[in-house]
């Protein structure tokens, strides 16, 4: 699971690969023969094909082959004392270190039947990195470090999302099966059947600079405690079917902009290049610049590219028609990089790379002769290359100070232009090649089908003893949340507001009558130290996290805020990626106070919003923002007090009550599903109920 050398635990989700959904999972007992196009990692009799660990991949990259091959053999020494085949399972004694297979992997394709007894924690690290989370969830000890959301975390991410959708794990003692689909940097697991991880990128947790490595070992992780495995099958996945897979996520969003037959809808210099099986290929000896009719600002393209050995070409980007793409436009490389006869170029002159301006990683193209899938986002002054699902630059050009020949050339501040291809006299193929412009229409919300509703009883989303059912976001630490702004302590969850993000159900919801019960603490944070203590109660949220101020989620609020609990929030949002605007609205009827402003009046004029507040009926005109202020007429409980917040989200209608208290309403909300959210915004805030109800069936305690 974790590891130890962590000096601070932290709690930290593009391209999607396949949804796993239709997939049929064997179960372990089921699964006899080696799945088709699978082969066996563990022979069921010895430890043929594995290894003992030595150090890491960047350590072992250190070592001379001598000092590797010794350390090798003290590992095995060490890993036969404590791993054996005994009954068709590999079975670890709690002590030594971990299970290695002796080769190394790629893109793949794992089976893997694991059992943990009581207390038990363990996990699988894909290329030698950590790692698939494997733990007995119902341990209480764990609970700090987020074992009730389930095993399958990715644990060490920081930046990405760390736990599971849900959580699927049978009980401690019995056999549990991961399916793993590694493609790139990102991971797709089912346990038990049940998609827990969507591809979501594995960090690289040894060189967090870098993105994961692109082969590596599968490690079977020791954590001091006794282990079982059994029923480890593994598929290799060919570039053909990693480009499928890649390609096929939100195909439909992209256009595409070459037709395989001809070079209709391009100009530039076609004579120098060709159409051969369906692909542009520059003419050999031959060079020069082609590019489309149409311009284009901000995009995301994707394509695919074969080169000879020592071939060399490149992505023309925002390119105006005339002159060098790479100093009147940009060039992004395409380059058989690891050729001898490029050994001893600038940084900035290798694959992916902005030519000249930002390095691009090494090591993920595909063997030459053999297709690459590489996506480019290019955003503003931002741009992006994922090549073979691995991210391999992501650079703001605004703040590229020189370029390898001194000062920065003017196409480094270019806003729109062609795309295209920038010849120089090898054989190099693209085909495949499509675009999506951005921002594109604004985005849908998911289908409220796919939300839960109460029914019989309550939904307790906070069950008084840990997070299960929750992630948290906080601004500037995503996943992470290092300082512990969300803890349970004594049955209540404890929001110390250090910070602007959110508590977040990984369910979405639709349909219920939710109870929330809170108080304030003493402490403020920050800018808001000596300011009215603020939180809220995010509902029907959608989108990316951050999608709203790059903090929260596009949503409608339900407001916590001293002297203002009850007021309506609607959160517009936009895509931190694309730009994509991401629409909320509702229908209220309002007047407007002395100042202006909107507030709750039942029979008063229906307006429709997309932004901006709504305030509650009573909520003082004279309201400042400053800390401990109450209103005349507030209904909320004074500080240090419990407060009693519901809301009734039946289809697009919400009723807002504060301890009892009709305070607000509203129409026509869109969307009228999505998950919720607990804020925290500086204040310290304890919520010790947390729950739906089926509408007309809550309690009135």
């Amino acid at each position: 699971m974790r590891i130890r050398t962590l000096k601070n635990w932290s709690f930290s989700q593009g391209m999607l690969i396949l949804a796993l959904s239709c997939l049929a999972v064997p179960s372990p007992s089921a699964r006899a023969e080696t799945p088709d196009g699978f082969t066996s990692l563990f022979n069921g009799k010895d430890l043929t094909g594995w290894k003992g660990l030595v150090g890491n991949p960047k350590t072992r990259a250190a070592m001379s082959s001598e000092e590797l091959a010794t350390a090798q053999q003290e590992a095995d020494n060490i890993m036969r004392a404590h791993w054996k085949a005994e009954n068709g399972e590999l079975i670890f004694d709690g002590k030594g270190k971990s299970l290695c297979t002796a080769k190394d992997y790629g893109d793949i394709e794992l089976y893997v039947d694991w059992k943990i007894l009581e207390g038990g924690d363990s996990g699988l690290y894909l290329r030698g990195c950590p790692q698939v989370q494997i733990w007995d969830t119902e341990f209480e000890d764990y609970f700090r470090h987020g074992a009730e959301n389930g095993s399958g975390s990715m644990w060490n991410n920081k930046e990405n999302a760390r736990f599971p959708l849900v959580k699927a794990d049978n009980p401690v003692g019995q056999w549990n099966t991961f399916f793993i689909r590694m493609i790139g940097e990102r991971v797709t697991i089912k346990l038990n059947g049940q998609l827990i991880v969507d591809n979501v990128v594995l960090e690289n947790y040894w060189e967090r600079e870098l993105p994961i490595y692109p082969r590596g070992q599968i490690e079977l992780q020791n954590h001091g405690n006794t282990l079982y495995f059994r029923n480890l099958y593994i598929r290799e996945l060919p570039s053909d079917e990693v480009n499928t897979i890649l390609a096929a996520q939100e195909a439909s969003k992209y256009e595409s902009i070459f037709n395989g037959r001809d070079l209709s809808g391009w100009t530039g210099e076609l004579k120098n290049y060709e159409v051969v099986d369906g692909a542009i290929r520059c003419k050999e000896g031959k060079g020069g610049t082609v590019f489309t009719e149409k311009q284009y600002s901000d995009f995301i393209a994707r394509l695919e590219f074969k080169l000879p050995p020592g071939g060399n070409n490149g992505l023309a980007i925002r390119y105006p028609g005339k002159g060098a793409p790479h100093l009147d436009g940009l060039e992004l490389q395409v380059l058989d990089s690891e050729d001898p006869k490029y050994a001893k170029l600038d940084s900035r002159q290798y694959h992916g790379s902005v030519y000249g301006l930002v390095a691009a990683h090494r090591g993920h193209l595909q063997p030459t002769g053999e297709w690459n899938f590489q996506q480019v986002t290019v955003r503003g002054s931002r741009v992006k290359v994922e090549l073979n699902g691995s991210t391999i630059l992501d650079a703001d050009l605004s703040k590229v100070t020189e370029s390898k020949d001194g000062a920065v050339p003017p196409g480094a501040k270019i806003k729109s232009g062609h795309f295209g291809f920038a010849g120089h006299n090898d054989p190099v193929a693209f085909r495949n090649i499509s675009i999506r412009e951005l921002p594109g229409e604004p985005a849908s919300p998911p289908s409220r089908d796919i939300a839960v509703s109460p029914t019989d009883g309550p939904i307790k989303l906070f069950n008084g003893r840990n997070m299960e059912g929750f992630y948290t976001w906080v601004r500037d630490e995503t996943y992470s949340d290092p300082n512990k702004v969300f803890t349970v302590k004594d049955g209540m969850i404890h929001i110390s507001g250090n910070g602007y993000g959110g508590l977040i159900t990984n369910k979405s919801y639709r349909d219920y009558h939710l109870i929330v019960e809170f108080k304030w603490g003493e402490k403020t944070w920050g800018n808001r130290v000596d300011r009215s203590r603020d939180s809220g109660l995010l509902l029907h949220c959608w989108g990316p996290n951050g999608g709203y101020s790059n903090t929260w989620m596009a949503s409608i609020e339900a407001q916590i805020i001293e002297g203002g609990v009850g007021d309506i929030l609607v959160l517009s949002g936009t895509d931190p990626d694309t730009g994509q605007v991401l629409p909320t609205s509702l229908t209220a009827e309002i007047t407007k106070d002395r100042d202006g402003e909107k507030v709750w009046k039942q029979g008063g004029e229906r307006t429709t919003i997309s932004a901006g507040r709504i305030n509650w009926f009573g909520r003082d005109v004279d309201w400042t923002d400053t800390i401990g202020f109450r209103g005349r007429d507030d209904v909320e409980s004074p500080l240090g007090e419990w407060t009693r917040m519901e809301v009734i989200a039946d289809g697009g209608h919400l009723l807002y009550k504060v301890n009892g208290v009709v305070v607000n309403e509203a129409f026509e909300a869109k969307p009228d599903s999505g998950r919720l959210l607990l804020q925290t915004e500086q204040a310290e805030m304890f919520v010790r109920r947390f729950e739906l109800w089926p509408i007309g069936k809550a309690p009135k305690d």
